[in-house]
């Protein structure tokens, strides 16, 4: 879990020291604090901006893991399929003889001169 910074800008700002005869330069502390103040404007800034962009990762994440699943699934049915056709399900003898004939009758539709992709288009 990320640490927290103690103080903010404004805390930072609205602190106010006592004063002592015997003490620091009140001026200089002041300069010294604004350049602080100035450092955790950045820092403020620079959370922000890292929040947003962690919950658009997270947001991407999440669109990429559902698109993954989708996929993943996909994938599952071509296998299925695939599976299938590779151990020769469904390729019977009829099936060949029905590509026998298809091809008697494109070589007949060739010699007459009849083009054949005209016909499938």
């Amino acid at each position: 879990m990320p640490k927290k910074l103690n103080l903010t800008s404004q805390k930072i700002l609205d602190e106010v020291f006592p004063g002592v005869p015997r003490g620091y330069d009140p001026l200089l502390v002041d300069q010294f604090l604004d350049k602080v103040i100035q450092d955790y404007v950045v820092i403020e800034s620079n959370e922000l901006v890292d929040k947003q962009e962690i919950d658009a990762l997270r947001k991407e994440l999440a669109d990429l893991k559902s698109e993954n699943y989708r996929l993943v699934v996909e994938n599952g049915k071509y296998k299925n399929r695939f599976e299938n056709i590779k151990a020769g399900v469904g390729v019977t003898t009829d099936n060949m003889e029905l590509i026998r004939k298809i091809d008697k009758y494109e070589k007949y539709l060739f010699s007459i001169g009849v083009d054949i992709n005209d016909i499938i288009k």
